[in-house]
């Protein structure tokens, strides 16, 4: 009885690998077809109508929009002072498109209108809020609330700027102050700055979504506006949430998805997005984590710049354990060939890179994979306001990457099965 028991189980192997393989060849000619029918560059468009724009919509394309050149300095007591001569006066368009964020929005402007009001920061040990750490915890920031010229106080910038004045180089402009508090810290200009921050072992990030820009920063919405006109009325709806978003280039926003049409405007500093479409989910090898939380081992309260003797952040589980699923590779700072020994899969992969400026929108569609890094201004920022618009359910998208989820899962679950025959 042992040889044919043993025999139907070789089989069962056999059919396995066989379902499997041919689940796969499918996945891959999805993929293969898909990224050789569409185009392989994010366009860049000036502002569209209604029409124009729900053309990206309906092809589940992403878009960069830009404002008119002048939005950016419509505002600004520079363009006042211009000679008429020199400077025509805005049209309609520009003073529309012309938000006062792009030239008010200065770490001073920005202590002197929240004043004393708490507001919530994330903070990790490492700029990595919501990812994947030793390939087994999803790993959530410790939240705090403070005010926000005490999230200023941590971060670099202000620590820089501290050791320019009393090095003497106060009256120097914003550049050469920043480069000289660079090297008062023992650092060299060109370098990353992640040794300015290692006195506090903390990098804080505004990130707290779900329409914080009418809750934590209402005092600032006069300077953007509540809603994208066009993207409004193509989509026939107002945004669920508007979002305020506030770091410096140590924080990144590892690969993940959303389930909201998403316009992202860049007021200062630049982001970096990585962007994969969801046609191509098998190439990320998504899998379940321990969800897990930073917790701050020192007193709150502390705020000296003698580093402490221990890590300052200890990752806690969550009792009773939670599971999450997420992606833990990470395009943009993993060399290419440990990736592709990692999670082979993903060889296959497409993705596109691209780059928001200040006064440029990115359209993202829902479902899109995307991992965001971000480049500060003169004043050590990066701000940006993003509207959440509800995906639309009707149609086939979410059903179609339901399938994909689900097909997906079936793949593993083969894999799993022949495993515990083996």
């Amino acid at each position: 009885m042992t040889r044919p028991e043993a025999g139907a189980g070789e089989q069962r192997i056999r059919d396995a690998a066989s379902i499997k393989m041919r689940l796969e060849e499918e996945i891959v000619s999805l993929i293969t077809e898909t990224q050789e029918f569409n185009i392989s560059t994010v366009e860049r468009i000036e502002i569209p109508t209604a029409l124009q724009f729900h053309r990206y919509v309906a092809a589940n394309r992403p878009v960069i929009i830009s404002l008119p050149p002048s939005a950016t300095t419509i505002h600004s007591p520079e363009s006042s002072a211009t000679p008429s001569t020199q400077r025509l006066e805005p049209t309609a368009k520009e003073k529309a498109w012309a938000w006062p964020a792009f030239t008010k929005w200065t770490n001073d402007y920005l202590v002197k209108t929240l004043g004393s009001k708490e507001i919530t920061v994330a903070c990790t040990p490492n700029g990595w809020a919501d990812a994947v750490v030793d390939d087994k915890y999803f790993a959530m920031p410790c939240e705090k609330k403070m005010t926000f010229e005490q999230f200023l106080d941590g971060m670099p910038i202000r620590t820089r700027q501290r050791k320019a004045q009393a090095s003497g180089h106060a009256s120097q402009s914003d550049e050469d102050a920043l480069r000289n508090g660079v090297q008062d810290l023992g650092l060299n200009a060109g370098e990353g700055h992640e040794s300015a921050a290692d006195p506090y072992q903390e990098v804080r990030y505004i990130q707290l979504q779900n329409g914080n820009l009418m809750t934590e920063y209402e005092e600032l919405l006069d300077d953007v506006p509540a809603q994208i006109p066009f993207i409004s009325e193509a989509l026939g709806k107002d945004p669920d949430a508007v979002n305020f978003w506030y770091g410096d280039e140590r924080s990144t926003t590892s690969l993940h998805k959303d389930h909201y049409e998403n316009m992202y405007a860049v007021i200062t500093g630049r982001k970096i997005f990585t962007l994969i479409p969801p046609t191509e989910q098998f190439c990320l090898h998504e899998k379940q984590y321990i969800a897990a939380t930073y917790v701050d081992t020192t007193d709150s309260a502390a705020s000296s710049l003698s580093a402490p003797a221990t890590p300052r952040y200890k990752l806690e589980p969550m009792d009773p354990v939670v599971h999450t699923k997420w992606i833990a590779l990470n395009p943009s700072h993993e060399p290419e060939e440990e990736i592709f020994e990692k999670y082979p899969r993903y060889q296959m992969c497409q993705p596109f890179k691209v780059v928001v400026n200040p006064g440029e929108m990115l359209y993202l569609p829902a479902m899109w994979y995307h991992q965001v890094e971000q480049e500060p201004d003169h004043e050590g920022k990066c701000i940006a306001v993003n509207w959440w618009y509800d995906m639309g359910f009707e149609g086939d998208r979410f059903s179609n990457a339901a399938f994909m989820t689900n097909l997906l899962k079936l793949v593993d679950d083969i894999e799993g099965d022949r495993s515990d025959l083996h």
